[in-house]
């Protein structure tokens, strides 16, 4: 099944970094391709609502819990009406924790505490090569699972 997702292509929302930041890091075959997503950043293609990534670094993070809140949260919201949603950190947490951002530690908790009961995971990648591997993995597993779940029913 991995060759059949080799030659996939990934959308990549315009209002993203062009070349994308992650495009070094993906497998040969990998295709990306600008697009406009209503929620979230990079989706499959061919499946553009059945797992989507929302990017982030440490510093779009900070801001998005500080003076891009309403934003964020309503794009959080927004992805309620995907399959699957995950936000994926270049950087780690304790980065996250020691960046200057005027923002105390505990309200950052709180609000990513919140926000993965209420909406998604978020994975801190530690960097942007495992966050792009992760993301890799994360969009073409669920093509995996749909393709295992019509296999199971095509059977029954």
């Amino acid at each position: 099944m991995r060759n059949e997702l080799s030659s996939a292509i990934l959308i990549v929302d315009s209002r993203e970094p062009w070349p994308h930041p992650w495009a070094a890091y993906l497998p040969d075959g990998l295709t990306l391709a600008r697009g406009t997503l209503e929620t979230g950043d990079i989706a499959l293609a061919a499946l553009p609502d059945a797992a989507v990534i929302e990017r982030k670094t440490i510093r779009d993070l900070l801001a998005c819990i500080g003076r891009e809140r309403e934003r964020f949260e309503r794009e959080l919201k927004r992805s309620r009406y995907v399959g699957r949603f995950l936000v994926i950190v270049e950087g780690t947490l304790c980065e996250l924790l020691d960046a200057p951002s005027g923002i105390h530690n505990n309200a950052i908790i709180g609000t990513l505490a919140a926000w993965q009961r209420r909406y998604a995971p978020f994975c801190f990648a530690g960097n942007i090569s495992t966050a792009a591997r992760i993301g890799e993995a994360f969009l073409c597993g669920q093509v995996r699972e749909i393709q295992r779940a019509a296999k199971l029913l095509k059977a029954a």
